[in-house]
């Protein structure tokens, strides 16, 4: 199962080239990220500090997004990251609230390109993140 999920991984990162994002080879697997300690934040959600360890910029990595989708933490190279924008596989833009790779877990793999982390599904899903300052609220999910 693990060679199939590197074989599909790596077919995404040769796709992230032919569309314009660096070619950055296989993909990596992400240093494990630490433990979380929340506290009560100013809008009813959860206040969190980044746990994760630096990465290689522009060097492809296996990721996946937790059960809540774009609403769960995206915790990389020792920050949280904001959905900016994003595409299917045709190039149309995604709803990042409505669609259903964007709202539930989903694989696929990133790249950190400068203060830019960039994400791709399985599927051809293309979203831009930014880089967020210090520790960063996240909503309750179902």
């Amino acid at each position: 199962m693990r060679a199939i999920v590197s074989l599909v991984v790596s077919v995404a990162l040769a796709a992230c080239g032919a569309s314009g994002w660096p070619e950055f080879g296989t993909a990596r697997e992400l240093p494990p990220v630490g433990e979380y300690h929340g506290r009560p934040g100013p809008e009813g959600g959860t206040l969190l500090r980044p746990a994760s360890q630096r990465v290689t910029h522009e060097a492809g990595y296996g990721f996946s997004l937790g059960h809540c989708g774009l609403h769960s933490p995206v915790d990389v190279d020792g920050s949280f990251w904001e959905a900016l924008d994003g595409t299917d596989a045709s190039g149309a833009p995604l709803d990042l609230d409505s669609d259903s790779e964007m709202i539930n877990a989903t694989a696929g793999s990133i790249v950190v390109v400068g203060d830019e982390l960039r994400f791709q599904t399985e599927t051809g899903s293309a979203v831009r993140f930014s880089r967020h300052a210090g520790e960063k609220e996240f909503p309750g999910c179902d």
